[in-house]
């Protein structure tokens, strides 16, 4: 095991001496002689923060357009339709540059990422603005004008949505991981939550539309100038533990493992089915519940009860993990529990009058279907170390989109009209609206994911049945959670690693405290 911090591979070099944020904390036993310990530093407090900063702005671009709907429809003289695509061009971009993305984590490293990440976001962000402002670009190519800044953004996700885990290890000790992962990962659905409160209130007409594009750029600016003047490297000058200090596999010998390996290969699936499924019943749920009766306001709690349960479940699940080393079994309880809660929800989501069962079962789908996100992020360096952070934490995400993307066609495909008998219940005439609290409640449920407009293409001309859509996805997690509780083992290769490490040095320690014993005795 390595115990030379100056460079772990992949472009990780330590820095130059700062005096003021490199205040740091001894965490480990310190060697005579050699001195060899692990410390933390103050400052890592502050590079989370960047990357959170990075992920709310990033977050906040991705939905801008899905909050506001038809008024950028009018304002940049389009169709509903191409309005769309600003937001599915979030999914199209992550997969093909999620692979740059962990690799660039990986290789280059994580300050090399982030850069990267925060100037495309900004570019991205002031493109769009330019695209509003008519006196520069003629309203005629304004709207493909907007395209191109929002594809800039959408490239810049991976960048940033990879990162939490990758920054976690490298800068955290082995009991606060989990946590800060938690807080990083967390930092994408609060832009979602900031994003859709600000519409509400700063777009009243098309008009308004310059003046949101012109504020969502403030926070991409803030943060490319954090990590432009304030991040000066990827790791801190001394290792936060064992496993931040060893030699990481590089990026196409973590592929080779990765594909070997098991136990990774079925928590990616499985994982990926649960955040598909996630992300995509928040996009309908307005959908669902609007066809039973169900006005807009009972969904907008709904649906911010799901986020609001799922950042503090996050929260709870990160601490526990922390301090108890139980991902695998915190995995297995929060998959059945989500299980069980979606299952409630598909069976009385479709009943008229039932308020106190689908706000519980919502409210507990997110606190459970959410909060083992990071623990499952952390399960999957577990699994495959030393295989970087940011490719493991890559290929989880991206199979969550890929599987969004197979619900996407299930949704449409099984979805049907309501019949003239169940109409007269529904109230869904009011989706259309861009402005006000039922323009909030629409677009923060149906539009939330990225997966959400391909969705509401097919189904917003008229209120739609799905009661076996939403069956088949309950079945469709079922089977992913009784795989993964029934057959789902692994080793934690970082912590027995670590374990490992600390075990040597107290060897080490000891066999130099004989040695120089029978030294002094013989001389």
């Amino acid at each position: 095991m390595a115990t030379n911090y100056q460079r772990l591979g992949g472009g990780d070099r330590e820095p130059a001496n700062r005096s003021v944020l490199n205040t740091s904390v001894n965490t480990s036993t310190e060697e005579s002689g050699s001195r060899i310990h692990y410390r933390v530093y103050k400052r890592r407090w502050y590079v989370l923060a960047v990357l959170c900063v990075l992920n709310i702005s990033n977050a906040m671009a991705w939905i801008t357009f899905a909050a506001v709907a038809d008024s950028s429809a009018a304002y940049y003289h389009t169709t509903l339709e191409n309005i769309n695509w600003l937001s599915v061009v979030f999914m199209i971009a992550s997969i093909p540059f999620g692979f740059i993305a962990a690799w660039m984590l990986d290789t280059v490293g994580l300050r090399a990422g982030l850069l990267l990440g925060a100037w495309l976001n900004i570019i991205g962000l002031v493109i769009r603005y330019i695209s509003s402002v008519h006196k520069i670009i003629p309203s005629d190519y304004s709207f493909s004008v907007v395209i191109v800044g929002q594809s800039i953004c959408a490239i810049a996700q991976p960048f940033l949505l990879f990162a939490p885990t990758k920054l976690a290890a490298q800068w955290f000790p082995d009991n606060h991981r989990a946590i800060a992962n938690t807080i990083g990962s967390t930092s994408n659905p609060f832009g979602l939550l900031v994003a859709f409160a600000l519409c509400s209130v700063i777009v009243k007409n098309d008009g308004d539309i310059p003046n949101l594009l012109l504020y969502f750029t403030i926070p991409g600016a803030v943060g490319a100038l954090m990590v432009t003047l304030g991040m000066w490297s990827s790791v801190p000058p001394t290792p936060p533990s064992a496993s931040a200090a060893d030699r990481h596999e590089s990026f196409f010998q973590g592929l080779k493992k990765i594909i070997r390996s098991g136990p990774f290969i079925l928590l990616v699936i499985c994982f990926g089915a649960g955040f598909a499924l996630f992300s995509t019943v928040t996009s309908i749920v307005e959908e669902i519940l609007c066809a039973r009766g169900y006005n807009d306001s009972f969904s907008d709690l709904c649906g911010a009860l799901m986020i609001g349960c799922g950042m503090v479940g996050a929260l709870i699940a990160g601490l526990l993990v922390d301090k108890y080393r139980n991902f695998e079994e915190m995995a297995k309880i929060g998959f059945a529990m989500t299980s069980l809660s979606f299952i409630v929800f598909a069976v009385f989501s479709h009943m008229r009058d039932k308020e106190p069962y689908i706000i519980t079962s919502l409210s507990l789908l997110g606190l459970f279907g959410f909060g083992i996100y990071p623990v499952c992020l952390e399960l999957g360096v577990e699994c495959v170390y030393p295989v970087s952070e940011g490719t493991s934490a890559g290929f989880m995400a991206m199979s969550g989109q890929v599987q969004g993307m197979l619900l996407i066609f299930v949704y449409n495909g099984l979805s049907t009209k309501l019949s003239p008998a169940e109409m007269q219940y529904q109230q869904c005439n009011g989706t259309s609206s861009s402005n006000g609290t039922d323009s909030f409640s629409h677009s923060m449920y149906s539009n939330h994911s990225m997966y959400s407009k391909f969705m509401q293409s097919s189904s917003s001309t008229q209120p739609m049945d799905t009661t076996v859509t939403v069956l088949v996805y309950a079945g469709y997690l079922v089977l992913a959670t009784v795989i993964f509780i029934l057959f789902f083992r692994t080793e934690y290769k970082r912590m027995r690693a670590e374990h490992f490490s600390a075990a040597d040095h107290v060897l080490n320690y000891s066999s130099r405290n004989i040695i120089q014993q029978n030294r002094s005795i013989y001389s």
